[in-house]
């Protein structure tokens, strides 16, 4: 989505002990040119991505236009579009349900307190190519 506004910060605008939500916007993609941040500790993998999971909690990280790989589903979906729902909201029935299967659905270790051990996804081919390049058209500039 373009930006049009920029801020640094969460707790400049909220209130120490005030709760905020931890998230964190990164720049994939620039008039359609494929970009990525590296900075230590906060690398980004270039370009729009869709997250496809297979069997056993496997995720794949690929491309957005890649083809899902053999016995996988997508994960990430389109919600909004141009500030619309695209479709109605879940009843609340609905969405316990759907929470109950999620929180399920990870391997035992993954769901710990103590020491949880999460699943690590792979990356495609593809995806890896693409960050390859990127990192070197980056590095050739400087």
């Amino acid at each position: 989505a373009p930006i049009d506004a920029y801020a640094v910060g969460t707790k400049v605008g909220t209130a120490a002990d005030a709760p905020y939500l931890d998230m964190a916007y990164k720049l994939v993609e620039y008039d359609g040119r494929p970009v990525m941040k590296l900075s230590s500790a906060k690398v980004t993998a270039p370009g729009p991505k869709q997250v496809f999971r297979g069997p056993g909690f496997h995720d794949v990280v690929a491309l957005a236009h890649e083809e899902p790989p053999g016995g996988t589903e997508p994960l990430l979906r389109t919600v909004m579009r141009a500030g619309l729902r695209t479709e109605p909201p879940d009843t609340p029935a609905a969405a316990r349900e759907r929470f109950g299967k999620d929180l399920a659905a990870p391997p035992e270790e993954a769901r710990r307190i103590e020491r949880p051990v999460p699943p690590v996804p792979a990356a495609t081919t593809r995806l890896a190519v693409l960050t390859s390049l990127v990192r070197h058209r980056i590095g050739a500039r400087k």
